[in-house]
């Protein structure tokens, strides 16, 4: 990846940027060394001279170039354009290899480019090509050792192109390294937002939660309530001469709902367990029923009455408000029986009623439901047994072991 400049993030290694400057100052170096050589044996070294400035010059604008375009480090860009601009360095060189032989080793030099720019196959064909120029010219101009004037090129093409291929594996393992760098940085960014999202997640989970909560508990006593007060009303209209007495039943229903639409809001446990153990508010419940509707209710205790949580206490009051609602509502029932069971690891709530029960195939409603879910965050479980003509039977049970 590279940045804005066109160098590579995060840079090469230290090893690249050496060899990199070495590369670079080998080439001005034995320039520099051809130079002083023929000013010292050439007759005329002004045009060669010159010239080798022009080269020098073009090597310059190679290395801007290769920054600007973002091939430095042998990865280019626009590979192409750093192809020309070798092809004529190239020339440059055999022009001042023509002109005067102490520019012949220059060719180590360029060994070294071929392999950032072309491919293997290529590169060491341009290599073999410019060791062939080098001893065709040395051999040219004339020499007093023709051994040494053939292995010489060979020995140090040969050291250049290993360089040059150590080199490029080193350009590609840091490249690597900066993918599978970039990669985690990605994938930590990805992280992050899913956590993020994660978190809008469970806050939404919580809001959608908190609302099932209030729903269950507005069902459970502002809408039975409301209901009793409904059917408080219409037997007071066919019953005009008892009126006194479904007033006052009907004054103290809303006086309950009022008590209990403010605990509600307050998220606070329902009032009847405020002053009054279970078992007392299950009777209360119980005595209401009976006063409104006639239905008379028997409540047993199982066992020796065992300390709750909070949470059991509430969720079971709530399960006998829903369940005594139905009752009252649509059971028809002349008799319903309430039974609280304590066992070392669970208590039971019974609510069993002689109505005409109902068909378990059809939707029980939001209040089963309710019921259901309100068991359900405790561990606890809701059984429901029903027939039509038959009555009907909920079994509310809870562990106590575990909630504690």
């Amino acid at each position: 990846m590279r940045n804005s400049d066109g160098s590579h993030s995060g840079g090469a290694v230290p090893v690249l940027r050496a060899m990199q400057f070495g590369a670079h100052l080998l080439f001005f170096l034995l320039l520099a060394v051809g130079v002083v050589r023929t000013v010292t044996d050439s007759a005329h070294p002004v045009p060669i001279v010159a010239f080798a400035v022009v080269v020098a010059g073009w090597y310059l604008f190679g290395i801007w170039f290769a920054r600007r375009e973002g091939f430095e480090n042998g990865e280019p860009v626009q590979r192409r354009s750093g192809q020309i601009w070798f092809a004529a360095l190239g020339l440059g060189w055999l022009a001042l290899v023509v002109a005067d032989v102490n520019f012949v080793w220059l060719a180590f030099a360029l060994f070294f480019l071929c392999f950032p720019l072309f491919s293997t196959p290529v590169a060491l064909t341009v290599t073999i090509m410019l060791t062939a120029i080098a001893i065709a010219a040395t051999l040219w101009h004339g020499t007093t050792n023709t051994v040494a004037s053939i292995l010489g090129p060979v020995f140090g093409a040969a050291a250049a192109a290993g360089m040059a291929v150590v080199y490029q594996q080193l350009v590609r393992q840091s490249a690597q390294r900066q993918q599978l760098v970039d990669e985690l940085t990605e994938a930590h960014r990805e992280l992050l937002g899913a956590q993020d999202e994660l978190v809008a997640l469970q806050r939404e989970a919580g809001a959608l939660t908190e609302r099932s909560r209030l729903a269950r508990d507005i069902h459970d006593t502002l809408a039975q309530g409301f209901s009793s007060i409904l059917l408080l009303s219409r037997a007071g209209q066919r019953a005009p001469d008892n009126s006194a007495a479904i007033f006052a039943q009907i004054a103290d229903t809303a006086q309950q709902n009022l008590i209990e639409a403010r605990r509600v809001v307050d998220a606070l446990a329902p009032v009847a367990l405020e002053s009054a153990p279970l078992e007392s508010a299950l009777r209360r419940l119980l005595d209401q029923l009976e006063q409104q509707t006639g239905i008379t209710g028997d409540l047993l205790t199982d066992s020796d009455p065992i300390p709750l949580v909070t949470d059991c206490d509430v969720a079971l009051l709530r399960v006998a408000q829903s369940a005594l609602a139905n009752v009252r509502l649509h059971s028809r029932a002349r008799r319903v029986r309430v039974t609280l069971s304590y066992a070392s690891d669970e208590v039971r709530l019974d609510i069993v009623d002689d109505g005409i029960g109902f068909d378990q195939r059809q939707d029980g409603g939001f209040g089963l439901r309710s019921m259901r879910e309100r068991l359900a965050e405790l561990g606890g479980t809701l059984v429901v047994e029903s027939a039509p003509g038959d009555g009907t039977a909920v079994a509310a049970t809870l562990p106590i072991g575990r909630v504690a």
